[in-house]
Parts: C-alpha cells; structure tokens; sequence
C-alpha cells in the first residue's frame, strides 16, 4: 500500500531495544525531537538475553539518573569466574560501581523507556520500516503499521538500532561480513530446588558449556551448548539434554524444573564496515554482533549510543563542528572490533575440548589474573572503564579517556552529576573571571562551568559521553583562558543558539505512553 501520510522530525530511530531507548531519552533531554519505530507490538520480558551490566555502562546510566534504581533489581558480583579457578577482581575496578550488576535486560530497557517518554520521545509501537530514502536534507523512510496502513516519516537523521536482522542495515544494502560463532545454543528460564552459591556460575568441558543467571524472582536463565548435539535453530529445547548438558559441565542441574519459556539460537560474529552512510547511522547489534561471553552485546551498544546522541543533537541544533558525526565511526568502530575480538577468544578458550588443553588453559588463565597490572587491564576492558578514543599527538595525557566522577565544589558535588543532557562540562582548576564568562555566558548553552572540588592543577573539557575532550596543566590565567576559549571553539563551535522544529505522530498509529 502506497504511504498514506508524512510526518516529520529532527531524529528518527529504528529499534526500542536497549540502544534505541538510550539514545531517544539522549536526544529528547537535550531538545531534540525523536521518533522511535519499534516493529513488536507489545513489550516482552521473556526473551531477554542480557543480563550484565557493566561499571562504565552503570557510569553512563548515572549520568541519567536511572542507575541507583537499576542496582535495586539485580545483584552485584565482584568477580567473574573465566575458566577453571581463575577469576577477575571487578571490586579493584576505579569508579563508583566496581562490580558487575546481574539483572535481566528489560529492567534497564524499563528505566530507559520511562526516562525516554518523560523527556518528550515518542515510541511508536506495531510500526515496520520497510525502505529508506536520503537526499542531502534528510531521510525518508516508509512505515507500515500491523493494521496495514503505511505513512512516511521525514527526519534529518535516522539511526537503526533494530537488532542483527536490522532492516536500516538492508535497506543501505550494507554487507555484515563475519561468521556463525556456535550453532544451536539451548535458552530456557526455569525454576531450580537447589539455586547455585554463586550468583553468575559458568563452566565449559568435554560436554559443552553451561551459565546459570537469576532474574532475581525466583526464576533462572539457563543458557547450554551440547557440543555432541547441533540441532537447527528451529527444534525445540529438550529439557532432559539441558539437564544433561548442565550435570556434565557444572556438577549437576540444580533441581532444573517447571520451564517458562525455551529457545534456541546461534551467536554470530560480525561487524559492519560502515557505522555511517550519509544521514543514517547504525548501532549496537545493527553494527556488531559477537559471542555472548564476557556480557558486552548490550553495554557496547548502550556505549554507542552514548557516543552518538550528544554529536546529532549538536548537528540538529546547528553547531557541531562539522567533523563531529564522522568521529561516531572513527570512535566506535574500532571498540566493536575490540569487543568483538576479545569475545571470540574467551568463546574459543571455551570451547576447547581436549583434557590436557583444557588444563593447560585453566593453568594459563588462573597465572594471568594473579599478575596485578595483566588483570587491572583485563578488568578494565570487560568493565569498560579502560575505553579511550583517539587524541592528537602532543594531547594531554587525559585526553580521549573516560573521565573519572570527580568531586564537584557546589551542587551536585560530583561531575556525572552534571552529565546526561547533552552539555559539556568545563571542569576548572580555580576560579578566573575570564573562564567564567567563556564557558557560564558566551557557551552557556552547551556548556556546564564546574570547579574542581579539591585541589589539582588541571582543567579538563569533557563530553556529554563522559570522556575528556581536553585538558591543560596551564596555569598562568592569560594562557589558561585563551587555551579554554580555543579548545570550546573546536568542539562546541562558535556561540549560537538554535530552536528545533516541531513535529507530529498519525493519530492512527499508536504510540507508547500517550493517549
């Protein structure tokens, strides 16, 4: 059927999973008008398939208010469990939330839906893009709702975050080159009479792997691979091969019983080539999908997000420098093959079969994570504090990393406080009456002015992301000042403030959270 309508706004986004709710909520806290298609009618909680969150994700979700009430759904774990004895201190991770949180993904997908709909998104739920059309003003892409009506909406963006099967990546006609990593992995979400010590317990042998994971209500996920058995996506989970397959690796099967839902399916290694083509973007499992282990799918793409929202409200509001979106890429391509790599290599530690492998495996792995500065920066690539990006040579040494939650003087006390609305904050090393009118009148409007709340030479720019955009130990105020006001020029553009467009939704496509 031929589109029976237009409709129109600054962004539009593909997906309301994980990744496209972060970036909705982003993009609306900072102004900007979004539309989110999501293809499912209904909201499910039963196929959830991620349960960690990470200490730099839990960072960002601060940042936004949500993460004190994630932490209440799910349990902290201080150390994981790789292979054998060997385990990884996530308590020695810097920051606030040195532990990993295990709780089931549409916890945080709840938090991120409601902070998403209370900043102004819209989330238009039964609505399938089916093609997508950009020219040098904007994207235009064609919707069809469960009913069977179908209408056009007109954004001067679109990101699909619609999942590995994304239907923004075909309509580009992108390849997602890679390969399947490990076919027919058993799901299924059961009770058990005698519930594990641990709260994450994992183990991988002759017989396969298996993870055991609480949803914190009683229920289980249990996520099994029977490397005698290679059954097609399609068959059913057989409960006595589950139970099997867990006794033989974990020491037994808990007392699995009264299942409430199974599945089976295959995990994929795959990146895209390009995160941008013109005015459409990708991100989280659009762009990257890997191995399961290690808990990255769904913090790598809340990270993207994070990224990608704060550079396309500053484009939408006119003053982006104009090499800003093209660093999404350059930024976030290469953490995904990072993740994607380092995945895939705790996959094949996994899955080795033969005894003295294993054994030389789990000898090799328990060594390593005895090394403190080996297992400081292994902790520090599966949290995702050690995350940087790229700096100019002769940078400052802060410059491209995350930016530790330092103490503020004043309120809110501490810098991700200030964070999660799309601004910079400037935070300075002492008061100066030069600084103060740069950053708290000329760039008032995209810029937060800070004093550091305890003593430190250095003032530091960071980003909306939370990373250090730049720094200087200057401190005569003459060359501090100047230093500022150059480096406010180069990322924030010059002072400008601009008002966005309205927009409307069909009255004959429902949408989430409104009347």
């Amino acid at each position: 059927m031929a589109p029976s309508g237009t409709t129109t706004g600054d962004v539009a986004v593909v997906g309301a999973g994980p990744t496209g709710l972060m970036l909705a909520g982003d993009l609306a806290a900072a102004g900007i008008g979004c539309t989110v298609f999501e293809r499912r009618e209904a909201r499910t909680t039963g196929e959830t398939r991620a349960f960690a969150v990470h200490a730099r994700t839990m960072e960002l979700l601060d940042a936004r208010g949500v993460a004190a009430e994630l932490a209440l759904t799910g349990q902290r774990v201080g150390a994981l469990r790789l292979v054998g004895r060997s385990r990884l201190e996530l308590f020695r991770v810097p920051g606030r939330f040195p532990y990993v949180l295990v709780t089931p993904q549409y916890e945080t997908e709840r938090l991120l839906r409601e902070r998403a709909l209370a900043a102004g998104a819209r989330i238009v739920r039964g609505a399938e893009v089916t093609a997508l059309r950009q020219d040098a003003a904007g994207v235009e892409v064609d919707v069809r709702t469960r009913a069977g009506e179908s209408f056009t909406h007109r954004a001067s963006y679109l990101v699909g975050a619609d999942g590995v099967g994304s239907a923004v990546r075909r309509a580009l006609g992108l390849p997602f080159p890679g390969r399947s990593a490990v076919r027919s992995v058993m799901l299924a979400d059961v009770r058990l009479d005698a519930p594990p010590g641990e709260v994450l317990t994992v183990g991988a042998g002759a017989a396969g792997f298996a993870f055991l994971a609480p949803f914190g209500d009683g229920w289980y996920r249990v996520i099994a691979w029977n490397r005698r058995h290679r059954a097609p996506d399609s068959e059913p989970v057989d409960m006595d091969e589950l139970r099997e397959v867990t006794r033989r690796v974990l020491g037994g099967d808990h007392g699995m019983r009264d299942p409430r839902w199974t599945s089976r399916f295959h995990s994929d290694e795959r990146q895209v080539p390009a995160y941008r083509v013109g005015r459409v973007f990708l991100a989280g499992d659009a762009a990257h999908v890997h191995s399961p282990l290690g808990g990255q799918g769904m913090n790598t793409g809340l990270q993207d997000a994070a990224n990608l929202g704060w550079k396309l409200a500053a484009q939408v509001r006119g003053w982006a420098p104009p090499w800003l979106l093209d660093s999404y890429h350059a930024e976030r391509y290469p953490v995904g093959r990072f993740v994607l790599r380092g995945s895939g290599a705790l996959l094949r530690l996994a899955l080795v079969e033969r005894a003295p492998l294993r054994a030389a495996r789990d000898a090799a792995a328990w060594a390593l994570t005895r090394v403190p500065p080996v297992a400081r920066r292994l902790a520090g690539a599966v949290s995702g504090v050690a995350i940087a990006y790229p700096a100019p040579r002769g940078a400052h040494r802060l410059t491209g990393r995350r930016a530790p939650d330092v103490p503020l003087s004043g309120t809110p006390g501490h810098l991700y406080g200030l964070l999660g609305d799309g601004r910079f904050v400037l935070v300075v090393a002492a008061n100066d009456p030069a600084v103060t009118y740069l950053a708290a009148k000329m760039w008032a409007d995209r810029v937060h002015y800070a004093l550091a709340g305890r003593a430190t030479r250095t003032t530091a720019l960071v980003r909306p992301d939370g990373y250090v955009a730049w720094a200087t130990d200057e401190t005569a105020p003459d060359r501090r000042a100047t230093a500022i006001r150059d480096a406010l020029a180069h990322w924030c553009g010059p002072p400008a403030h601009e008002r966005r467009q309205g927009w409307r939704v069909p009255g004959d496509v429902r949408e989430e959270g409104r009347a």
